[in-house]
């Protein structure tokens, strides 16, 4: 864990100003957030997360490990607090291990034996992946945003002498950040709220401010989600309509967080709700048939889909289109009318490897885009007995995504119908995880998934109870 760590620390994780080498400069201009003419926000926004860094690299080595003094702190004026809140670099990670734990990919034998330790465990389903020296990635990478989201309520709360309007979209992105931090821990270390298996057994810690003398929280699930949920709606209430950069929250971007995690909890009635306003912010779906699928990556960076702009943790070693593969049978699944399969699919070296991330490159897209919208729209209906409803949404969406697309008259199991079409579109968006564990809980669905340690066949049963990753040995002696 040690050397990866470095590795992304020198690839930009946390202080490097262009995370995305392949894209064009124009284009990394914009998700950079500024133009030359703002190059003295961009040495700002470098400064700060420079000098922030050793107040939150503490995270890297354990999130309660001993933390400098808040005397280092540099952040003081609302440029400072926007740049910290706007480095993509950071706030806009998110966490790896649900996708190694998903079914999106499979890996050679030989690719396996070059991942290091803990990346060797997680994909054999290992939920205590890690060492007892090793400080957990997602782990670290998810309490340094809640860090930044908290330092800036902390200025807040002490009313600084700011423009009202510049105090509201601050703490509207801190609370939405702060969220979406905690929403991703739950996924992987709780169990769902008010289920049977939620209890003091499974905590994660939940500090609302960056005072490094406050007493530590330790909350569980059914804590955790009434927190994100009460960050989010009163984040909506002071997010911007629109932003300038779709690295950045606005209130339609709420709205499609609000949505997933509505789905993910099983509130049918809020996820459609929720989905249904994000409509109204004029997002429009691509049509598969305008795209060049002879291009390395047929999505242009910032489509008109996107709502929310986040990525995966980087991980090449795990992701990457030499190593990381999609299973042949879920391949010819596709009808041939369908351009989904050219949109994702490349064929490489007898195996078939990823290309369709919205990112526009080889980095894995996880934000929230108007497909997922659509979807989460068809589900909920058809969960609440709209199948109508539910139709329609879908039909809009893969009248975008197949030749002469004439619709599903089948409404027997339209359920199925869905999450197939799901299956197909979100792949490798980093929701698989989520999806197997909701259809554990709330449907009984507990499928097993198989993968193989050298010759030797190595099952999940997807059980309520195989879903949370215990926190690792070096946590758990920090927080006991």
């Amino acid at each position: 864990m040690k050397s990866s760590m470095t590795q992304a620390t020198h690839n930009g994780l946390i202080f490097h100003p262009a995370r995305f080498s392949r894209i064009a400069a124009a284009d990394r201009d914009r998700l950079c957030g500024h133009k030359k003419s703002n190059y003295k926000h961009m040495k700002l926004h470098y400064r700060i997360l420079m000098l922030l860094g050793l107040l939150i690299s503490t995270s890297c080595q354990g999130f309660l490990d001993e933390k400098p003094t808040k005397s280092i702190l540099v952040p003081e004026s609302v440029p400072d607090f926007e740049a910290l809140l706007d480095g993509y670099g950071t706030m806009n990670l998110t966490t790896i291990l649900p996708f190694m734990f998903s079914d999106d990919y499979w890996t050679s034998k030989s690719n396996w034996q070059n991942f290091n330790s803990w990346q060797q465990r997680a994909y054999l389903w290992d939920l205590d992946p890690y060492l007892p020296d090793e400080a957990p990635l997602d782990y670290s990478i998810m309490y340094r945003k809640i860090s930044y989201a908290n330092v800036t309520l902390d200025k807040l709360n002490e009313d600084p002498d700011w423009l009202e309007e510049d105090k509201m979209r601050l703490k509207g992105k801190a609370l939405f950040w702060r969220a979406s931090a905690y929403f991703e821990l739950a996924v992987l270390y709780l169990p769902m709220p008010s289920s049977t298996l939620d209890s003091d057994e499974f905590v994660i810690p939940m500090p609302s401010t960056a005072d490094i003398n406050a007493a530590q929280e330790l909350k569980t699930s059914e804590e955790v989600f009434t927190e994100i949920l009460n960050d989010l709606q009163e984040a909506i209430l002071l997010l911007p309509i629109k932003t300038d950069y779709a690295t950045q929250p606005s209130l339609y971007a709420g709205y499609g967080l609000l949505a997933r995690i509505s789905l993910y909890l099983g509130n049918y009635s809020d996820a459609a709700t929720y989905a249904k306003l994000v409509l109204d912010g004029g997002f429009t779906l691509m049509d598969y048939q305008d795209l060049d699928f002879s291009q390395a990556y047929p999505s242009p960076l910032f489509n008109s889909e996107t709502i929310l702009f986040t990525f995966l943790a980087p991980q090449g070693s795990v992701s990457g289109e030499n190593v990381a593969y999609v299973d042949s049978l879920f391949v010819k699944s596709f009808d041939s009318l369908d351009l989904r399969s050219k949109f994702l699919f490349e064929n490489n070296m007898n195996s078939t490897s990823f290309k369709g991330s919205y990112t526009g490159n080889y980095e894995l897209f996880t934000g929230v885009a108007l497909d997922e919208i659509y979807l989460i729209l068809a589900e909920a209906h058809v969960r609440l007995g709209d199948i109508e409803k539910a139709k329609n949404y879908l039909d809009i969406l893969l009248a975008s995504r197949i030749v002469d697309y004439a619709g599903n008259e089948d409404q027997q199991n339209y359920l199925k119908t869905v999450l197939e079409e799901r299956r197909k579109t979100l792949l490798y968006r980093g929701q698989r995880w989520a999806d197997l564990k909701r259809f554990s809980y709330h449907d009984g669905e507990q499928l097993t998934l198989r993968r193989y340690e050298g010759d030797e066949l190595v099952i999940f049963e997807g059980k309520p109870e195989n879903f949370q990753l215990k926190l690792s040995i070096r946590e758990r002696n920090l927080l006991y």
